[in-house]
């Protein structure tokens, strides 16, 4: 598999988690009407039972990854640009607000101790590793200052 379809892939998985599936169904719904189709002439045209497109109209589920592109290929949408600028269109028309997906407060915090104890755990390794190092003082708060600052860093990521 190439990269630009991995990267294709990865941006409409991203896209997938990010909307919910009355959006997708008011996408499909919308591009559908605006295109004239009935229900049964998108699903002859898209290959797809009549009963998926009813499903996915209705949002009782959300489509599949190969669903999805077919009904964007047909319908005048597209979800092929990079996840923070997303933001599937019809044809002039736009249905969905951007969303940039954040993380809970409790997935927050376990990067912020998961990131910690494994920083000490690299530093603690790396440190058993070799009887020379370090040597003076000046090597040990240098190393110790590095660590820190990587974890600073690490929570500035996470947390804002």
């Amino acid at each position: 598999m190439s990269n630009e379809v991995r990267m294709a892939q990865n941006v409409i998985m991203q896209v997938m988690d990010q909307l919910n599936k009355q959006e997708v169904a008011g996408l499909v719904k919308e591009g559908r009407i605006a295109k004239g189709y009935t229900q049964q002439e998108l699903a002859d045209l898209t290959k797809l039972s009549l009963r998926s497109v009813q499903r996915i109209e209705n949002a009782e589920v959300v489509p599949r990854l190969y669903t999805l592109r077919v009904l964007a290929q047909h319908l005048n949408f597209s979800l092929e640009r990079p996840a923070r600028e997303i933001e599937p269109t019809i044809v002039g028309q736009n249905t969905l607000s951007k969303k940039t997906p954040r993380l809970s407060k409790a997935r927050k915090l376990i990067l912020t101790f998961g990131s910690g104890i494994l920083l000490l755990l690299l530093t603690g390794a790396f440190l058993s590793q070799s009887a020379r190092f370090p040597e003076t003082d000046f090597e040990r708060f240098l190393l110790w200052s590095f660590v820190v600052g990587a974890y600073s860093v690490v929570l500035f990521r996470i947390w804002k």
